[in-house]
């Protein structure tokens, strides 16, 4: 599953967040379904080539398209190697590491 791994801090006081987006998700342009594993998503290719339908299996019109927003599920999680080395980290001015709220 992508996962947005967290840094926490705040700078003079205000909470803030540095995400970094990592992982792979897997889209059938036909259906427009998303599926974690591949494995799921070679399972639903074998069913679609099973319907024997070859001609219908078109690029579905409300996929995304190039330079376009679209949504995604992603688990948010917290960085644990930030929080191993935070007596070392190096931060601006008037940041301070920020735990777990």
């Amino acid at each position: 599953m992508p996962k947005i791994s967290a840094k926490f801090r705040k700078r003079y006081g205000i909470p803030y967040a540095i995400e970094q987006l990592s992982g792979r998700q897997f889209r059938c342009r036909h259906c427009n379904q998303v599926f974690l594993r591949e494995k799921e998503l070679d399972n639903h290719i074998k069913v679609l080539l099973k319907s024997g339908d070859k001609a219908g299996l078109r690029v579905n019109h409300f996929c995304p398209k190039l330079s376009s927003n679209t949504d995604v599920r992603v688990l948010y999680t917290y960085d644990i190697s930030d929080r191993m080395k935070r007596q070392w980290l190096k931060m601006k001015k008037g940041d301070k590491y920020d735990g777990i709220q």
